[in-house]
């Protein structure tokens, strides 16, 4: 405004979300920059279950496995993903690292219809990446199993989520979830 009280057009400001795009199998996920500590290659973290870098703990995830995909891989572009969120760690195993996005947070796709249960909190929603999607997911939910049993892996009392496979033939059958 200016100050004889004249609108002045500006460019309106549009939050902008930063994701780290990976790939478990052949599906990509969209990971919160927030949530991402860093990256490590398989040389660089071993094979243990549980990573320690600079006196942190960070407990292996089975994403691909908490999804219903295969595991990730010992392919030359394999990594380890250090995720943190209020003092809580993890690591996840992942294929391919393909790159950081950032997205306007209009331009996060919501999940489809079929998604109307429990599912709704483990996806953020839907990214347009290269000539694809990208599956976001919450921090909390991906997080969740590192507060849980021992090694941060998922504990068998708590309900496993509904497979991502499942997810897709449902979703072709046009089966509501």
């Amino acid at each position: 405004m200016s100050l004889r009280g004249r609108g002045i057009g500006s460019a309106a400001h549009v939050p902008i979300e930063r994701f780290l795009i990976v790939g478990i199998d052949t599906r990509k996920f969209a990971l919160s920059s927030e949530l991402v500590q860093g990256l490590l290659t398989m040389e660089e973290s071993g094979s243990v279950s549980t990573l320690t870098v600079q006196g942190q703990e960070y407990p292996s995830l089975d994403l691909g496995g908490q999804l219903g995909l295969g595991q990730a891989g010992d392919g030359p572009e394999t990594r380890m993903v250090l995720l943190a969120q209020a003092g809580i760690r993890a690591c996840i195993r992942v294929d391919q690292v393909h790159g950081l996005v950032e997205v306007e947070r209009t331009r996060v796709l919501p999940l489809p219809r079929q998604f109307r249960s429990e599912e709704r909190n483990w996806y953020v929603g839907l990214i347009l990446y290269g000539d694809g999607v990208a599956i976001g997911l919450h921090a909390r939910w991906l997080l969740s199993g590192a507060m849980q049993g021992e090694g941060g892996l998922l504990n068998q009392s708590q309900p496993v989520p509904l497979r991502l496979s499942d997810t897709s033939d449902r979703m072709r059958k046009g089966i509501a979830c």
